[in-house]
């Protein structure tokens, strides 16, 4: 049985929009993954303004949108690959597929 898996997206309240389009993507992208691993759990946080930013667990680099799993910061402003994030999300569930 897979372990659940806390992915979080963060974004600011007032983004670029460079940075709009970036969070839509992840966050279809990440919709789309949480449809086919049922042990994955979402949160979205909205940043009013970056006074508290170093309140969220492992948010190292203060670029938007900026993802996290199981409080790991895995992206920072930038797009992941899909196939990359479903394999940080098996290991960090515990599934290793066999070569």
């Amino acid at each position: 049985m897979a372990q659940k898996v806390k992915v979080t997206l963060i974004s600011l309240k007032h983004p670029c929009t460079a940075c709009l389009i970036t969070y839509g993507l992840i966050k279809e992208m990440l919709e789309k993954i949480q449809k086919d691993f049922d042990f994955v759990e979402i949160e979205y946080l909205e940043l009013e303004d970056l006074k508290h930013i170093h309140s969220i667990p492992g948010l190292e680099v203060e670029k938007f949108p900026a993802l996290l799993i199981n409080d790991e910061q895995i992206t920072a402003g930038s797009l992941p690959m899909k196939k990359q994030l479903i394999t940080i999300i098996k290991s960090e569930a515990g599934i290793y597929e066999k070569n």
